[in-house]
Formats: structure tokens, C-alpha cells, sequence
């Protein structure tokens, strides 16, 4: 059982204020007692609002009080650096932008202070959400499995927060696999949502057509709620979908159970490591005791599509970053090798790409025809180490970790990564895909799973032990 309220969902935050059982205010000075104790080998928080954060805790416990709740009321939350905030620095990870402090604020950002939660930290990331797990400026993130070990990221600060403990949400965003990467080597529930369905205003960009904004929580049901507030069309964001949001708390226990799932085959589970396949055989079993049918599918131009993915990423990170071009020097590893690419995709190869989004947009209809969701390996492997993570380490990390997620970036597709268990006291991961806007459903499938696993109830020893291990 749990002795510290930061260790609580925001669900059961909620729970605790409205029986008053505790107060926001006991919930952010517990959030601030974890983040003094295992912040300085982890490296998450970039910047801390301790006691801004303290101030509208309690005014969110007077609301509590008065019956005036909204509803994150009180909830603390963290925002990965590369998501603007009116009067708080955000550095996108970078030298270049440390001393940044933005007029306005993301439109997700917004609503989720307008909701009643509380921004405790703006969190880490990999430089400009694509410069490598060695930020130049910052530091790495550690993992709080394994401090040797990567989160993943680019969304590394968000996943290590909130698998420490030091919050119950955060936002993430999304090119190639940043919110899930680090989900699921962190442990935690991640969800890459419908392209369009969270907008992006206010969110540094890195490809305008791949970029998604999405929450990081410990359970299915939390990242409903983050949902429930972040989704939804905004005029500053011309991406942004314009369709009702639904209800994504009511439907996680709505929907009648059971159905088909599409197990991935070929293409998606190359290069997988054994013992994660194990996880994952061991989680399409728990799977069909929930009544759900696994059958074996395979999208054949799986491959076609993340190069796609790469040409489309390519051209639409220099258009936008194209003024550190003169500096790749000063550049982290990774987004340097990355940005030096750019220039060498013509017109025509864009246009090429972006026309066959169609055609893999298609596949994956056919794959999902008669299917609630597919299902594959969160990653490829546990978080790797650190120290193996430079050179053609680096590289080699890369085209693999974004195996498994680039392609529903480029389709767009809503994609849902849970825990499935530990390999070696690190966690592993299940991903879900589903058709556009079933965004709902797959997080109804995770709540479901989550009902009859233990996964995401594990905590790394430090967040049990409240400090460094």
C-alpha cells in the first residue's frame, strides 16, 4: 500500500479530496518531498514551480471546501519543456532557448490549468524533442527502474516524473514513438491520440503532419481523464480536429467487452528481443481471458511507411529549424545526424511520401476491418543503457525504438502503450492501435487489461523507498 498521497492516480487524488480524506495542498508538498528526493539523479523536472504550485493548491483545496471543484481540481501535472506556458521558462531542451519565457501558453496547457490542475514542472526533454538521450545542456534523464538505464524520449523528462512519483500525469508529444518510447520503458500508460485530436498550439514543432500531444499517466483510466480535458478543436492549431470529444471516462467501462485484436506479424516483430516477446505472449493471453479474440494480421508495406515516415519528417524539421542549420555543431548528437539529413530529400521524394500515406492509411483499414484493435511489442527491447547509447549506438537505438510507432504517425492512427510486466526489473510494454478517432476504445481495451494485471502498480524501489535507492 501506498504511505505517500504523490503515489495516488489523480483518479484516487480526486477520491481523497472529495471524501477529504486529504487536500491538494498534502498531495503537491508530497509531489515536491519526491522531486527533492530522487530529482537530483534523475533529471527530470527543468524547471520546478514549487511555490506557485503550493499557492493554487490552496485555492484548489478553498474550491474543494465551497463545492466548487472542476475537474483535475488540485491535480498536479507536469508539461514537457517544448510545450509554451505564459510566464514560465521553456527551453525546448536547448541552450538556444534557456532564457525563453513565453507571453502565451499551449492551448492543452491552458485547459488543463482551466480544468483545476496544478503545473507542479516544466519537464526535461531531448533537445528540440529529436537531439538524443545526452542533452548538451541538460543532462540525460535517468530512469528510475535503472538510473543507467534511458526513459526513451524525446518525452524522457515526463515518463521519468511520472514513474518516480513526483506527479500523476504529464504531457508528452509525439513524432515517432516520444510519448510511448518512454512509457513503456518507464512503465507507464501512454497515448499517442488521433492526429489532430489534441492541438498542438504552443508546442515547439518538429514535423507538422507527424507531431501528436498526448498524456503520460500510470493508468488507462487517468490518461481518459487528462483526455477528457485536453482534446478538442482549437482555431490557433489548423490541424486540429473539429469533431464533438467524446465522453473518454464513460466509455472505458461503456463498451461491451470482447471482439477481435489483429496480433502484428512480420515487419513488427523483427528485431524484437525474446524475452520481450515473452512479455507479449504472456499479455495477448491475459488479452483472451478478457474475452477477446487474438488472430494473426501483417500490413506488408509496414516498412514502405516508416521510410515514408522519415521523408515526410525530414523536409518539415528543416522547414522549421532551419536557422540551427549553421550551427549543427552546437547541436546534440542525434538531432544534429538528424537535422544534416534533412536537406538531401528532394520535392519530389516529399510529395512521393506524402501521397502513399494514403495507401498505408488503407492498409492499416484492412488489417483493422472487423477489429477492435491491433495489437503489438510496446518496443523492441527494455530501456537500454545509457553508456550504450553514443556513436553508432545512438543510431542503431534509434531506427529501432521508432520501429514500432513511426508508422502510426504517419497514418495517424490513436496508439496506446501499458505495462505488461518487468524483464530484469525494467518494465515492458504493450502497444494497442485502432482506426482514427477510436481513441476511446483503446483506452477502454488498456482499462480493461489493467483490471486483471498488476503492471501498472509496480513502482521503481526508489518511488516505494520515497527516495534514492
Amino acid at each position: 500500500m501506498t504511505t505517500e498521497p504523490c503515489d495516488l492516480t489523480a483518479g484516487e487524488m480526486i477520491d481523497g479530496y472529495r471524501s477529504g480524506s486529504f487536500s491538494p495542498v498534502d498531495v503537491v508538498e508530497s509531489c515536491l518531498r519526491r522531486i527533492d528526493a530522487t530529482d537530483g539523479l534523475i533529471n527530470a523536472v527543468r524547471h520546478l514551480r514549487a511555490d506557485d504550485a503550493l499557492a493554487e493548491a490552496a485555492l484548489s483545496t478553498d474550491r474543494w471546501a465551497q463545492g466548487t471543484a472542476r475537474p483535475l481540481e488540485g491535480v498536479p501535472f507536469g508539461l514537457k519543456d517544448i510545450i509554451a506556458t505564459a510566464g514560465v521558462p521553456t527551453t525546448g531542451g536547448s541552450a538556444l532557448y534557456e532564457d525563453w519565457v513565453p507571453t502565451e501558453s499551449a492551448a492543452h496547457a491552458d485547459r488543463l490549468v482551466e480544468a483545476g490542475g496544478v503545473l507542479i514542472a516544466k519537464l526535461e526533454t531531448f533537445e528540440f524533442a529529436c537531439g538524443g538521450p545526452e542533452n548538451k545542456t541538460f543532462g540525460a534523464v535517468r530512469n528510475p527502474w535503472d538510473p543507467a538505464r534511458t526513459t526513451g524520449g524525446s518525452s524522457s523528462g515526463s515518463g521519468a516524473a511520472v514513474a518516480a512519483g513526483m506527479m500523476p500525469m504529464a504531457i508528452g508529444t509525439d513524432t515517432g514513438g516520444s510519448i510511448r518510447i518512454p512509457a513503456a520503458y518507464c512503465g507507464l500508460t501512454g497515448l499517442k491520440p488521433t492526429y489532430g485530436r489534441v492541438p498542438r498550439h504552443g508546442v515547439m514543432g518538429l514535423s507538422w503532419t507527424l507531431d501528436h500531444a498526448g498524456p503520460m499517466t500510470r493508468t488507462a483510466a487517468d490518461a481518459a481523464l487528462m483526455m477528457s480535458v485536453i482534446a478538442g478543436h482549437d482555431a490557433r492549431d489548423a490541424y486540429a480536429s473539429k469533431r464533438p470529444v467524446p465522453d473518454y471516462v464513460g466509455a472505458l467501462d461503456a463498451s461491451s467487452p470482447g471482439g477481435r485484436i489483429g496480433r502484428l506479424r512480420g515487419w513488427f516483430e523483427q528485431d524484437v528481443d525474446p524475452e520481450v516477446l515473452d512479455r507479449y505472449e504472456t499479455a495477448l493471453s491475459d488479452l483472451r481471458s478478457l474475452g477477446y479474440e487474438v488472430v494473426d494480421v501483417d500490413v506488408p508495406d509496414a516498412g514502405i511507411a516508416a521510410v515514408a515516415a522519415w521523408q515526410v519528417c525530414y523536409p518539415e524539421t528543416l522547414s522549421l529549424h532551419a536557422a540551427n542549420f549553421s550551427v549543427l555543431d552546437d547541436r546534440d548528437e542525434m538531432g544534429a545526424g538528424l537535422l544534416a539529413a534533412t536537406p538531401f530529400v528532394s520535392a519530389a521524394d516529399y510529395l512521393r511520401a506524402l501521397r502513399y500515406r494514403t495507401v498505408f492509411q488503407r492498409s492499416l483499414g484492412t488489417a483493422l476491418a472487423g477489429k477492435v484493435a491491433l495489437a503489438l511489442p510496446g518496443t523492441a527491447s527494455p530501456a537500454p543503457r545509457l553508456a550504450d547509447l553514443t556513436g553508432p549506438g545512438l543510431g542503431n537505438w534509434l531506427a529501432t525504438a521508432v520501429r514500432q510507432h513511426i508508422p502510426f504517425n504517419y497514418a495517424g492512427v490513436p496508439a496506446l502503450c501499458v505495462p505488461s510486466g518487468l524483464i530484469d526489473g525494467v518494465p515492458a510494454s504493450l502497444q494497442l492501435v485502432g482506426m482514427p478517432h477510436d481513441d476511446a476504445a483503446l483506452l477502454a481495451i488498456g482499462h480493461r487489461y489493467q483490471g486483471v494485471t498488476e503492471h501498472h502498480l509496480a513502482r521503481p524501489s526508489m518511488a516505494v523507498a520515497g527516495g534514492v535507492s
